[in-house]
């Protein structure tokens, strides 16, 4: 009984992991694109009276 359980509950808490990992590194490569880097300055349209 408890090998049977094992085999049913391990392959699925594996694919959790797994797709909790790559969940994880999308929203860090989302967060980092977010963020301008330092170096870049303002990015956008320059129109003069509008701050």
């Amino acid at each position: 009984m408890f090998w049977m359980m094992l085999g049913v509950f391990v392959p699925i808490l594996l694919l959790g992991f797994v797709f909790a990992r790559r969940q994880d590194r999308i929203t860090r490569a989302m967060a980092e694109m977010e963020q301008p880097s330092p170096e870049t300055g303002y990015v956008g349209p320059h129109r003069p009276g509008l701050s």
